[in-house]
């Protein structure tokens, strides 16, 4: 029985192969359970892609560069023909520094990360995997809908929370009055604002060395901390101060 793919053009195969790994409903396996967001493990996509690519056809390279990572998908039937190319550019992302100056990654860790996530979002271009995802379409983005506002803290949780010692990563009249200079909840993500985030990952290393990659992921999906809405970065400080308070004195 003849193969019914090897008379196809790349385009053409991995068009079936999107198909094919949108029809297996692959579900997201990363977490973070105290920011309430999934994202793609590499696991999750690698293995479903690898079979659906050898049974019609392809198979893949990727090539590193200072500048990004590019992904060539090649028609394995046909070795005269030229691989589709997809790019992801590369943004360094510097060492996290402690309160006490201290950076708690290094250069390899910095690397290892990026390429992870290089990796991940070739993948996620070549599949055009497009599953909703909050954090990441929070992060970075200008088109926030209007009317969607973080819930404001709950008075009487305040007060308890104020009774306990707690590493803040920045003070409630500093955030308020970042608040009340914005003119809408999307737009970029102001000086105090980036701060006051970057302080909260310092602290949350402090507090727990564990946290490196979660902080990784953070700086990663805001470029270094420096693309991200004003309300995806507020939400993110909120939600980092309740971890730091989590882990007490």
């Amino acid at each position: 029985m003849a193969n019914i793919y090897e008379a196809m053009n790349v385009r053409q195969k991995l068009a079936k192969a999107r198909l094919y790994f949108l029809n297996q409903k692959v579900q997201k396996s990363g977490k973070n359970m105290h920011l309430e967001f999934k994202y793609f493990e590499l696991e999750d996509i690698v293995p479903p892609a690898t079979r659906i690519f050898a049974r019609v056809g392809l198979t893949t390279e990727i090539d590193f560069t200072d500048e990004g990572a590019v992904m060539k998908v090649y028609n394995v039937d046909n070795i005269e023909e030229a691989p589709m190319q997809f790019r992801v550019p590369y943004r360094e992302v510097k060492p996290i520094v402690s309160n006490a100056g201290k950076e708690v990654t290094n250069p390899m860790q910095a690397l290892g990360s990026s390429i992870t996530y290089l990796r991940r979002y070739l993948w996620m271009a070549v599949l055009d995997i497009t599953e909703p995802d909050d954090i990441d379409a929070n992060l970075g983005s200008d088109d926030q809908v209007e009317d969607e506002e973080i819930p404001a803290p709950n008075p009487e949780t305040a007060k308890n929370e104020k009774k306990k010692k707690s590493a803040a990563p920045a003070t409630p009249k500093e955030r308020e009055k970042a608040k009340k200079e914005m003119t809408g909840t999307d737009g970029q993500a102001d000086e105090l604002q980036i701060k006051a985030l970057k302080e909260a990952c310092k602290t949350l290393m402090d507090k727990d060395s564990d946290q490196e990659e979660f902080v990784q992921q953070i700086a990663m999906k805001t470029n270094g901390f420096t693309n991200v809405t004003r309300a995806a970065c507020e939400q993110l400080i909120q939600n980092l101060g309740e971890m730091i308070a989590a882990y007490g004195e």
